[in-house]
């Protein structure tokens, strides 16, 4: 007859990065418990929280529309939104239309060596910093979201600067390369951005450009996100935004793509920024804002 005493790792509350495991001696029962737990966890988070991706080409408003998940009542609670700004221009957003306010906490924590390369490990060191800032507000009840601004600089910018230096390439030389060596992109990317702040119990936004998709063409046939295939799939929803640009001002819309806690949305267009002949008018999404979507 087995012995149902065991030593085991329990890791689901942990992070890759913390170095130490939590090794304890359990009953199946006891190991029963703490995965039931966990189960809920899981389920409470989800149905708590968002989890949207924003994708669009340059200029399009995907700032502004994350921005919108901050709001008058969030700073009368003190609440915060915490904004990874690896495109630098988040910050852009919060002093033109937030008064620089403090609550919404703005950091670009790209490094750059002499000659402008991206210097990855004091990059990722300020980074990692400031996620464990996120995990601080949240223990403190203070935290409504976090906001990563510019997934495509963190994957193709920040991540393959390690793989190039790593494999001693140049930069027309990436594309070349063979599926491991796109791994040492690949994983730092993940690491960090699935498994350490997706995984943060508290709303959560991802920001990406667009770029030229093909299919076996040497001609672009559209247009699709540029943060990893992988990544769109930890999303409960995705916006498209639009820019279209007029004789007398521009309107930016966004198109909800996807949506699995709001189905209903899904094709739904919203004109969120209109500016016509010097006048500005903002609308609000206000599922963003109430975390719905």
């Amino acid at each position: 007859m087995c012995n149902t005493n065991m030593v085991i790792t329990m890791s689901w509350n942990t992070t890759n990065n913390e170095k130490a495991k939590k090794i304890v001696t359990a009953t199946f029962a006891d190991r029963k418990k703490a995965i039931l737990s966990d189960i809920k966890e899981k389920q409470e988070n989800e149905k708590s929280f968002m989890c949207l991706g924003i994708w669009g080409e340059p200029k399009s408003g995907k700032s502004a529309l994350a921005a919108d998940i901050f709001t008058d009542e969030d700073l009368k609670n003190d609440m915060h939104v915490l904004v990874f700004d690896f495109d630098n221009r988040f910050i852009d957003v919060k002093r033109n239309h937030y008064g620089n306010i403090e609550n919404l906490v703005v950091l670009n924590p790209i490094v750059r060596k002499e000659g402008s390369l991206v210097d990855f490990n004091a990059t990722m060191d300020k980074a990692r910093t400031f996620y464990e800032m996120a995990k601080e507000y949240i223990a403190e009840g203070k935290l409504k979201a976090v906001i990563v601004d510019g997934a495509d600089k963190l994957l193709t910018d920040v991540c393959e600067t390690k793989m190039r230096e790593k494999h001693k390439m140049d930069a027309d030389a990436v594309i070349q390369q063979p599926p491991y060596v796109w791994g040492d992109r690949n994983t730092p990317y993940k690491n960090f951005l699935h498994k350490q702040v997706l995984e943060l119990p508290c709303h959560r936004i991802v920001i990406a450009h667009s770029k030229d998709k093909y299919a076996g063409n040497p001609n672009p046939v559209g247009t699709i996100a540029n943060w990893h295939d992988s990544t769109e799939d930890i999303f409960t929803s995705t916006i498209k935004m639009v820019r279209n640009i007029k004789s007398n001002g521009a309107d930016y819309t966004a198109i909800v793509e996807a949506s699995a806690r709001m189905p209903e949305l899904i094709g739904s267009r919203r004109k969120v920024l209109d500016i016509s002949k010097g006048k500005v008018e903002w609308t609000t999404f206000e599922e963003i804002q109430n975390g719905e979507i």
